[in-house]
């Protein structure tokens, strides 16, 4: 019996333990082989690109303020149903007289109440749009709309 005692080497990790610490931690960081197998599955996961579609206003809002976000949120939420839920697209409401908010006046060059779109890669803006005529056309449904939509979709479209 000394002599099996000696002749064995003592085990580090018990039986199993390394399928369980691949199984628990490995797998869900990502490094499945498929993903190791196949680069264009590995870029387009990597492809972290994302756009937000923006209305910043302020505290005093007039009547005309509240229409444009309102016909510019219902724009985007009709016209980009699948990039919405998918998380490509998203749509944030920004009162900029709030201190954590007061940066997007110098990131998007706000001037007045304004809908921005922007393109984020890896959570920092690359680059955006002012949609400057929606103070010129909200009164005119129908044109608005096709205004935020064509301007959203162009911009998405273009790099």
């Amino acid at each position: 019996m000394d002599q099996l005692k000696k002749g064995r080497r003592k085990k580090r990790f018990p039986d199993g333990l390394m399928a369980v610490f691949f199984a628990a931690i490995v797998l869900p960081l990502g490094w499945a082989p498929a993903a190791l197998c196949n680069p264009a599955e590995s870029e387009a996961a990597q492809d972290t690109s994302r756009f937000i579609a923006y209305y910043f206003y302020t505290s005093k809002r007039c009547s005309a303020c509240v229409s444009i976000e309102q016909l510019a949120r219902e724009a985007v939420t009709t016209h980009f149903k699948e990039e919405l839920a998918s998380g490509k697209l998203q749509w944030h409401g920004i009162n900029v007289e709030q201190p954590e908010n007061k940066h997007f006046i110098q990131d998007f060059q706000l001037y007045t109440k304004s809908v921005i779109i922007a393109e984020y890669r890896d959570g920092k803006p690359v680059r955006y749009e002012n949609l400057k005529n929606v103070w010129r056309l909200y009164r005119d449904r129908e044109k608005y709309f096709d205004y935020i939509a064509g301007g959203v979709k162009s911009f998405m479209e273009s790099k």
